[in-house]
């Protein structure tokens, strides 16, 4: 039995009846105990397996003979999220998210055009809730996807490009090793800190240190005056570009992105 003949309604008929198994089973389970349970050949349950994990609405876990979870539940045994140490005060918490939509701006418009995207989309991943993304620092702040063409060159190249966003409270280097945990899924990952010109000169010692790091990693590090104002960025370290595991890049694109920009990715590989 396959997915070949099936229509779009029988499809998702089958991938409820597979949501709703893992459900009676607390959210996580082998994959063979999970195909035993809802009594499917191989050629059935692979199929409806896969389209759920690159929908984002399951995750694939290690175990013996693989096992599945749902995206919203923790599997048993791993271990809970670490807490991130709240910021100073709610103000300096708001202060962080008012800079997402002010960055994300730029990077559609001046940023992508000196970086000679041809096509690009921008994602604000930090609002997700307590959606299970992975784990800790699995979830950047905005991720850039993007195409690119070259004249020498032939074929579309793809980058997929994640960022901490770092307001000036929290100019620190562990913003380096939180976008270093991006790279497993990312081509190029980078740092991203606001710091207003008045405070450039108290924070040199600081930048610096994270210059020398971010350099050491492969992460990219810009350091902004006014986020809104391209003219303002300084890019002081560029990111190294790698190439991905193209499994961890999919898994990562099911479930970062919202279903509208899945929708638009998709449609540029067709």
């Amino acid at each position: 039995m396959s997915l070949q003949g099936k229509s779009e309604e029988e499809i998702r008929e089958l991938q409820d009846q597979l949501i709703s198994k893992l459900r009676e089973l607390n959210g996580y389970s082998g994959n063979i105990s999970l195909q035993r349970a809802l009594g499917w050949d191989d050629e059935l349950y692979w199929p409806v397996r896969d389209r759920l994990v690159d929908l984002g609405t399951l995750r694939r876990q290690r175990a013996r003979g693989g096992a599945v979870a749902l995206v919203r539940m923790q599997p048993p045994g791993q271990a809970a999220p670490v807490l991130a140490i709240p910021p100073p005060d709610a103000q300096a918490t708001q202060r962080e998210r008012e800079l997402y939509e002010p960055v994300a701006t730029v990077l559609r418009g001046d940023w992508a055009r000196d970086n000679r995207f041809r096509q690009q989309l921008v994602e604000v991943t930090a609002a997700q809730g307590r959606r299970n993304t992975g784990g800790t620092w699995t979830r950047p702040d905005m991720v850039v996807a993007a195409i690119r063409l070259f004249q020498f060159l032939s074929g579309k190249f793809f980058d997929l490009i994640t960022f901490e966003i770092k307001p000036s409270w929290s100019i620190d280097v562990t913003a380096v090793y939180e976008a270093l945990a991006h790279r497993r899924a990312a081509t190029q990952a980078y740092v991203w800190f606001h710091c207003p010109t008045e405070q450039l000169d108290a924070q040199k010692e600081n930048i610096d240190r994270i210059v020398d790091e971010a350099e050491r990693h492969g992460i990219g590090l810009i350091v902004a005056a006014m986020p809104n104002d391209y003219s303002t960025w300084d890019q002081r370290v560029d990111a190294a570009r790698i190439e991905p595991d193209p499994e961890y890049l999919n898994e990562f694109i099911a479930l970062q992105f919202s279903d509208g920009a899945k929708n638009e990715l998709a449609a540029w590989v067709r």
